[in-house]
């Protein structure tokens, strides 16, 4: 999130000062439940989302007035309404949303964590938060729970028991506000072929914020071109067991290749890895022979279940976009803890 929001911040051309608007508590039915973030530009672009409708429009209005003032502040939304003429929230849940000038303290601070985050996965920051306007803010990378230091034990006990869990959580204690946010870099989808199945899902991939690799040994095909926001990597079919043996537990595997025996290939070797998902592109018809084939060579079943074929979930899907998103709709269930 922070790290699309980064980006995008450094492509604007004449940039001047902006508002970084990131939703700290929540409670019930919101629009989003990922402590989301959203940049809102001097000029009234918004970058990023923290959830859209009236909510967002009133925090981008209150942030475009408080640039000039160059403070920060806490904003309370109710959306437990019942009135639906009336313009009130009808989600049933309530959240508050921090606005603060994006310094290039603050830009730096958080360049200097994505880069620290890549090199530890358990990274987290910690955000001690008082006052409703203006508000104060201090905030700290954590690593580890011993440097969670707090006077009252059984704070400090909370927190390290929140940093343990790994999960974003905010915690009232005093007359402070605690942010134990979860420093999460996204998991990669590897595409094993460039093709028109392989260019859609990589490009939708991409906009849901997964990082993308793709992997192709058709020159012509693995382009900037046509695939402008993934990583591309040159590669040989069948591909060799060695080259996808880097991929880790976490991340996501889509195959599909030119040929029929390339897929067996890497079907092969990936299910020698724990990845999160392994999706191969196919008619039913192909995968039982391919499945039966790879039975007889020695996989077991429980690993041939691993393998969702044919991919997606069924949605009807005839057009590449079409199928592309029934792939991706499958990846995310997968993703957020849904069985797909």
């Amino acid at each position: 999130m922070i790290k699309s929001l980064l980006k995008q911040w450094k492509s604007q051309a004449g940039k001047s000062k902006a508002m970084l608007c990131s939703v700290v508590v929540w409670k019930g039915s919101v629009p989003r439940k990922d402590f989301p973030m959203m940049l809102v530009l001097d000029n009234g672009t918004l970058l990023g989302t923290i959830g859209g409708g009236s909510m967002e429009l009133k925090v981008s209005q209150a942030a475009l007035k408080m640039i000039p003032l160059a403070k920060s502040a806490l904003f309370d939304f109710d959306m437990t309404g019942n009135d639906v003429e009336a313009d009130v929230g009808l989600c049933g849940g309530t959240l508050k949303v921090l606005v603060e000038p994006f310094s290039l303290e603050l830009e730096t601070f958080y360049a200097d964590m994505l880069k620290q985050s890549a090199q530890n996965q358990k990274l987290m920051i910690k955000l001690r938060i008082s006052g409703d306007s203006p508000t104060h803010v201090h905030r700290r990378i954590v690593t580890s729970q011993e440097e969670i230091i707090e006077t009252d034990i059984g704070l400090q006990k909370r927190l390290r028991g929140i940093f343990e869990n790994q999960l974003t959580r905010s915690i009232h204690h005093g007359q402070f506000l605690y942010l134990m946010w979860q420093v999460f870099s996204p998991p990669t989808l590897h595409i094993f072929g460039a093709g028109h199945v392989g260019q859609a899902v990589a490009q939708l991939a991409y906009f849901n914020e997964l990082q993308v690799k793709v992997y192709d040994d058709r020159t012509e095909l693995i382009t900037a071109e046509r695939f402008p926001y993934a990583e591309r990597l040159q590669t040989e079919f069948p591909v060799k067991r060695e080259s996808i043996s880097h991929i880790p537990k976490r991340d996501f595997i889509l195959i599909a290749s030119r040929e029929h025996k390339h897929d067996r290939q890497l079907l092969s070797h990936a299910l020698d890895l724990s990845a999160r998902y392994i999706g191969l592109v196919s008619s039913a018809r192909k995968w039982k022979l391919l499945s039966e084939n790879l039975h007889s060579k020695g996989c077991n079943l429980e690993d041939l279940a691993r393998v969702h074929a044919p991919v997606g979930l069924d949605i009807d899907a005839q057009t590449v976009p079409e199928i592309a998103i029934s792939i991706l709709s499958e990846i995310i269930s997968v993703y957020r803890g849904k069985s797909a």
